[in-house]
C-alpha cells in the first residue's frame, strides 16, 4: 500500500521549488528589451545582439540548477541501471545494512536519502557530493565502473549532522569517552562498518549484471 492510499498524513509535502526567481531573472531582461523595441519601433544591433546573448546564458544556467537539484533525489540516482539500482533497490529490503535501517525507519527523507546521506555536513559537504555526483555520471557514461564498487570510508559528519544532539545517541555512555570522541570527529575511527553495520550491503555494490538487482 502507498502513501496515497494511506491518507493525506502519510504523503509527504511537496519540497518548494525557488526555480522562479532564477525564471523571473531571467525574464526582466527580456521583457525590458522587449519594451524598448516596442516603444522605439526597433532595436539597436548591438543590444538585440546582448539580448540574444544574455538569454542564451540564462537558459543554460536555468536548465544546469534544474538538473543539479534533480539529481539530489533518489529516482535519479537509480537511474543508473547497472551500478546504482541495486543500491536502491536494497534500500527498502530488510539486510542489515545502515541505509536499510535508516529508510525503513523513516530516518532519512524518500526524496533524496542518497545525497542526504553522501553531502556530509554544511556548504563543503553539499559541494563534494555535486562533485561527486558529476564523476558518477561521467564514469556511468564511459563504463569506467569497477566492481564491487569502492565503499570508500564514511564521513562521519554526515553521521554526526543528525545524531550527534539526538537523545538515544547522547545516551550511549561510549559516546562519552574523550579519546573516541577524538578519534570520530578526527575520523580517524569510522561510524560506519567499526561500531554500526556497513552502509549498504555487499551483494548491491556488485551491480546490476551480478544479481545485485531485485
Amino acid at each position: 500500500m502507498n502513501a496515497q492510499d494511506l491518507g493525506p498524513l502519510f504523503v509527504l509535502p511537496s519540497a518548494p521549488h525557488y526555480l522562479w526567481i532564477a525564471g523571473v531573472a531571467a525574464a526582466l531582461p527580456a521583457v525590458a528589451i522587449a519594451a524598448i523595441g516596442l516603444v522605439r519601433g526597433r532595436l539597436p544591433k548591438t543590444l538585440g545582439a546582448a539580448g540574444l546573448v544574455l538569454v542564451a546564458i540564462v537558459a543554460y544556467l536555468v536548465g544546469a540548477i534544474v538538473l543539479l537539484e534533480e539529481s539530489k533525489s533518489v529516482a535519479f540516482c537509480g537511474s543508473c541501471h547497472e551500478p546504482m539500482a541495486p543500491l536502491v533497490a536494497s534500500l527498502g529490503e530488510d539486510n542489515g545494512s545502515l541505509a536499510s535501517i535508516h529508510w525503513r525507519k523513516g530516518a532519512v527523507s524518500h526524496v533524496d536519502a542518497c545525497f542526504q546521506c553522501h553531502s556530509g555536513y554544511g556548504i563543503w559537504g553539499t559541494l563534494g557530493a555535486k562533485f561527486a555526483g558529476v564523476r558518477h555520471m561521467l564514469h556511468t557514461v564511459t563504463g569506467h565502473y569497477q566492481y564491487p564498487l569502492a565503499a570508500r570510508a564514511f564521513d562521519n559528519s554526515s553521521c554526526l549532522g543528525c545524531h550527534a544532539e539526538s537523545a538515544p545517541f547522547r545516551a550511549q555512555a561510549a559516546h562519552h569517552d574523550p579519546d573516541l570522541q577524538q578519534l570520530l570527529v578526527t575520523s580517524q575511527m569510522g561510524c560506519v562498518g567499526t561500531c554500526h553495520p556497513d552502509a549498504h550491503p555487499a551483494a548491491a555494490l556488485l551491480g546490476a549484471r551480478a544479481g545485485g538487482a531485485r
